[in-house]
């Protein structure tokens, strides 16, 4: 099916896109070292829970937001860090553009659902 080929495309696509190229590498780098991998994963899920208890209306954020601001500071001093979490953000916008223009392409058949 055409559809399936053009997927394998994007796939291809995204394989060889210099930002998630990047990303890569940044990833590899960022391995080198345990302790900066783990302080960017919880500054990434906590920036993530964050995000999730304001969309949902949660009151008592502020402790989180201290945390956010915390490790913030943290990350300032770590190039690693800086450098990954440049890259991941460059790659979650590009992501989430490609999958605003996939999802609107099906939000036709989707409409039902409104």
């Amino acid at each position: 099916m055409e559809i399936y080929d053009k997927a394998n495309a994007l796939a291809e696509s995204i394989q060889a896109c210099s930002e998630y190229k990047q990303l890569l590498e940044a990833g590899n780098a960022l391995a080198q070292d345990e302790k900066t991998t783990r302080m960017v994963r919880e500054f990434l899920m906590l920036q993530a829970q964050l995000a999730y208890a304001q969309s949902m209306g949660d009151k008592p954020i502020r402790k989180k937001t201290e945390q956010l601001n915390k490790m913030s500071e943290m990350i300032k001093n770590n190039q690693a860090a800086v450098d990954y979490l440049q890259k991941y953000n460059t790659w979650q916008s590009l992501a989430g553009n490609v999958f605003q223009i996939i999802q609107n392409a099906m939000a036709e058949g989707m409409s039902i659902l409104d």
